[in-house]
């Protein structure tokens, strides 16, 4: 292998981002469910969570509480979330997923799932594997990083 460390890097970088956005956004795009990428993304945070508080969900996207409501008045109102008031503080409200909601994230889920297999089964097994090992490696270095560590922030 005659790569430098930036040209692994580029690729690597090149690569991520192509996966990234075949798997997510552009894969939204083409579902169809008349959903934006970001409401997606809000609707896995609400069905992982189950019930998720509004001020939470703000915090996990990253958005500011205004523009979360803005985002479940317009899930609300297609049927996809309920808001819920907290019974023992009435200022806590919190969102879930309808019927609809549940349908639509598990529509999305289901098809990345048929396309990873999909992808996958077009590589050796072996490759696969260790492929798997790398990237399990990968994630668990990038989960003890402390970012301060680096110049340039």
């Amino acid at each position: 292998m005659n790569c430098n460390i930036d040209e692994i890097r580029s690729r690597f970088d090149k690569s991520l981002s192509v996966l990234m956005q075949n798997l997510g956004p552009q894969l939204i795009n083409r579902v169809q469910l008349g959903l934006t990428p970001g409401q997606v993304i809000m609707l896995h945070f609400i069905y992982r969570e189950n019930q998720c508080c509004l001020s939470k969900l703000a915090e996990m996207l990253e958005v500011s509480p205004s523009a979360i409501t803005i985002m479940v008045d317009r899930l609300e109102n297609q049927g996809i979330v309920n808001r819920i008031r907290d019974i023992d503080d009435r200022r806590v409200v919190k969102v879930e997923l309808t019927d609809v909601g549940r349908k639509k994230i598990n529509q999305v889920y289901q098809l990345r799932n048929e396309i990873i297999q999909h992808c996958l089964t077009q590589i050796d097994l072996n490759k696969i594997e260790s492929f798997l090992q790398t990237l399990e490696t990968l994630a668990s270095i990038t989960q003890e990083i402390d970012v301060r560590e680096f110049s340039g922030i």
